[in-house]
């Protein structure tokens, strides 16, 4: 066990407990969450009653599968129907250190509470960082979680932070030269846009900045980028997994082979999405969280990530399951730029141009970027499509905060009947 001095202190023996001891801890944390959430969390209350089951019933891991998995685009009607947390939250609401927005809009209470922010130093410590490390922090400061809480955890561990946010790259190219961070919080696309940026500003990477980590977050891009990263600029990469309706899922070891679950703050299940049945190693299922929390107890909540496990053990003697990799979405929304996109807002910034009958959401890598593009199909032949490709990309950026790269427009009849108005293909 090692202290750095703060209030974070580092211990992984829970990291190396038995898989049967792991087992015992991990069902009686559940049992009593389950009576807590349940006395403490009306639309806890509400999900037993509907399905017929007492918080009692709820003795392992497997007894979850007796109740409804809750889901991304349901926790936004809840939180609409009953504001403003759809009565999941188990405390007054003043008792919350931040309360962040993503889009949908959901609110957000995990991430501003104490619990979650140990796993993410634990992570960064075993990687290496330390008091005296200088970090710059270019995850988002507006509303969402990410950049705040970042700065929480580097708190933690004595780390001098660069709030820097997201964008303005040539900005940040001087500010990394001149303060001389050694590491990079964000995401890896943006990692690698600084890059390209500081050598055609004439700057040798490897020669003139003193970046050597970075933990990248909130794009499936650092599998293509992670090679040239660590071998082309000498940047050992990191990444964990989650969402900022629960905070960390799961985080990668020395092996950087898969993620362990953070089950130190919840359990993780791999189920069917269909079904809810849980799954085996190896089966590809959606991810579904069941919080720890005493302050937002979600109980089985699906992410509407696609991934599969492993029980495996893993060289560094961790022995808790790794997920393999997230492998797509399922449910009305996606992921983009960092940022999640619901099918309800891209309906409502369409809503305003009747003018179009049809419009689906493309997505695609060009490089290391995601690409957005609009198709739409206008209902009569002939639109001024200038001011009416402006206007759209205005609306969009309104309803869901980020940037349409291009819009197609498409002869009458050229999206199917069936057509889905999100296509994906970054991954395929």
């Amino acid at each position: 066990m090692l202290s750095t001095g703060h209030e974070f202190v580092y211990d992984d023996s829970k990291e190396r407990m038995p898989p049967e001891e792991r087992e015992n801890w991990l069902n009686q944390r559940l049992a009593q969450i389950m009576e807590y959430a349940y006395k403490n969390a009306p639309a806890i209350k509400d999900k037993f009653d509907k399905a017929g089951v007492a918080p009692s019933e709820i003795r392992s891991v497997k007894d979850l599968g007796k109740l409804p998995v809750t889901r991304k685009d349901e926790l936004v009607r809840l939180q609409n129907e009953n504001p403003p947390f759809g009565g999941f939250l188990a405390v007054p609401l003043n008792r919350l250190k931040r309360i962040y927005i993503s889009p949908g809009p959901i609110y957000d209470a995990i991430a501003g509470s104490p619990e979650g922010q140990n796993v993410l130093a634990k992570q960064l410590w075993m990687a290496g960082m330390r008091p005296g490390d200088i970090a710059i922090d270019s995850m988002g400061f507006h509303m969402v979680p990410a950049g705040l809480a970042m700065v929480d955890m580097l708190d933690l561990l004595g780390v001098t932070v660069i709030p820097a946010g997201a964008g303005q790259s040539e900005l940040q190219v001087r500010i990394i030269r001149d303060l001389k961070p050694t590491w990079y919080l964000g995401f890896p696309s943006f990692l690698v846009t600084l890059i390209k940026r500081a050598e055609e500003m004439g700057y040798d990477v490897r020669r003139d900045f003193t970046i050597r980590h970075a933990f990248c977050l909130g794009e499936r891009h650092l599998q293509v980028l992670r090679k040239s990263l660590e071998e082309d600029y000498n940047i050992d990469t990191w990444q964990n997994y989650g969402t900022a309706d629960v905070g960390i899922i799961a985080y990668e070891c020395e092996q950087k082979s898969g993620m362990h679950y953070a089950d130190e703050d919840m359990i993780v299940e791999v189920v069917d999405p269909d079904t809810g049945k849980q799954l085996g190693p190896g089966e590809v299922g959606e991810a579904v969280v069941t919080l720890f929390s005493q302050t937002y107890p979600l109980i089985r909540f699906g992410t509407g990530d696609l991934t599969s496990f492993t029980d495996e053990p893993c060289p560094c003697g961790w022995t808790s399951p790794r997920l393999t990799a997230i492998l797509g979405m399922i449910g009305d929304h996606v992921r983009a730029k960092g940022m999640f996109i619901h099918l309800r807002e891209l309906d409502e910034a369409m809503s305003k141009f009747p003018e179009i009958s049809k419009y689906q959401m493309a997505l695609s890598l060009s490089g290391h970027k995601d690409v957005i593009t609009l198709r739409l199909e206008p209902k009569e032949p002939g639109v001024d499509e200038e001011p009416l490709s402006q206007a759209v990309i205005k609306s969009c950026k309104e309803a869901f905060r980020l940037t349409v790269d291009k819009i197609d427009f498409l002869p009458k009849g050229a999206l199917p009947e069936d057509y889905k108005k999100f296509e994906d293909t970054r991954w395929g």
